[in-house]
């Protein structure tokens, strides 16, 4: 983005903002650093309101509010709205409290085809995994996603990030023991949904919802609320001191996160169902300790540590979101990150400290060491200022 600014591309990412998308721009990658190769919101946009070529391009009346970005978003950078996960969540739990199974359309497909009890969404798109998920921990015994409409839709192109959702989903419940529960299906054969007055959420709170959700799982005994809203594992953000970045772990994470929670324990050792959506981190022998890695986490999920003369980052795998940017914006290319991810390492919050050198042989630490000092700063988006 050369010649762009902070306040200047946090604009352009706000004027997202609209009745189905919230935007907060500290979280975007590209924003946090400039050598980031995120595009996931502009390469599945199927109207092209969200563009990357030389810098960000957004034409907020191309927006049709489908929530596709926000759903491939991994930082939370772009928000689904209208309805919120909140509101999702409560008609998703009233519905399957009701009939023992849940269904979302369209809001097209639902002019066509009225589907008793059915949750709208504006699109299949907008329903990432922690929704899918929360649907089967609610005790949902079959998802279905109706997706009849999607072949003659101007926006159709967003059934296959319904389709890559509704299958890492799967693959987590697999972990369970609850395979196969999630399907797209054109249409549905017989209303095995019953009608009620469905369970209305409008305003809800961010602690309303996580209140909600611990409320439903305390009968289970998974979670407390203090787990869900202040834990290590859990909380949604990270004290901030002066001279860092804002971190911030996305709603749809901490749903998720909770949801696994409520299902039990899983599997030990099955890494296949994790895969996507967290990261295992380690580095290279190249790496000079700068823990620049830690300094621009999106999430928290890398922290700077010290210790007994050696520095290093700790790392917490349940706070990841697999954006890849500790791995973009490492100088020295030292970072490897793989996806074969223990799930129950997940669920326990393990945090694990990763000594990268002695202090006194980091080479940003010695006097004299200007150059590898300004090969950092160069790298910081910060200098854009």
């Amino acid at each position: 983005m050369p010649g762009l600014g902070l306040s200047e591309f946090a604009d352009i990412l706000s004027r997202l903002e609209s009745r189905a998308i919230q935007a907060r721009p500290q979280q975007c990658t590209r924003l946090r650093h400039r050598l980031s190769t995120c595009t996931l919101c502009a390469d599945v946009c199927p109207t092209g309101a969200i563009q990357w070529a030389d810098g960000l391009v957004v034409d907020p009346e191309k927006c049709t509010g489908c929530g596709a970005c926000a759903t491939v978003c991994p930082t939370g950078a772009l928000v689904g709205q209208s309805p919120t996960d909140a509101e999702l969540v409560a008609r998703i739990h009233g519905v399957v409290k009701e009939s023992g199974n849940v269904a979302f359309a369209c809001k097209r497909y639902l002019s066509t085809k009225p589907v008793a009890a059915a949750v709208a969404v504006n699109c299949l798109a907008r329903l990432d995994e922690s929704l899918l998920v929360a649907a089967v921990a609610f005790g949902a015994k079959r998802v279905w996603l109706l997706d009849g409409s999607c072949g003659d839709c101007p926006e159709g192109t967003c059934r296959s990030v319904a389709e890559v959702c509704a299958g890492r989903a799967n693959r987590l419940l697999g972990a369970f023991g609850l395979e196969n529960r999630i399907a797209l299906v054109p249409h549905l054969d017989v209303d095995v949904l019953t009608a009620f007055a469905e369970t209305q959420a409008e305003g809800m709170s961010r602690r309303g919802f996580f209140n909600m959700l611990v409320r439903q799982t305390a009968r289970v005994g998974a979670i407390t609320t203090d787990s869900v809203l202040t834990s290590q594992g859990l909380s949604a953000e990270k004290e901030m001191k002066k001279g860092e970045l804002p971190t911030l772990m996305p709603e749809k994470r901490l749903l998720l996160l909770a949801a696994l929670k409520r299902l039990g324990r899983g599997s030990d050792g099955d890494h296949g169902a994790a895969g996507g959506l967290w990261n295992k981190f380690q580095f290279t022998e190249t790496c000079t300790g700068c823990q620049m890695c830690a300094f621009f986490c999106p999430t928290g999920a890398l922290t700077k540590w010290e210790q007994d003369g050696r520095v290093g980052v700790a790392f917490q795998v349940s706070r990841c979101v697999a954006c890849g940017l500790c791995r973009d914006s490492c100088y020295v290319k030292a970072v490897v990150l793989w996806d074969d991810v223990d799930l129950s390492v997940v669920l326990s919050e393990t945090v694990e400290a990763l000594p990268m050198r002695a202090a006194e042989a980091a080479p940003w630490r010695k006097s004299g060491s200007e150059g590898v000092a300004r090969s950092i700063l160069e790298s910081l988006d910060l200098t854009n200022e």
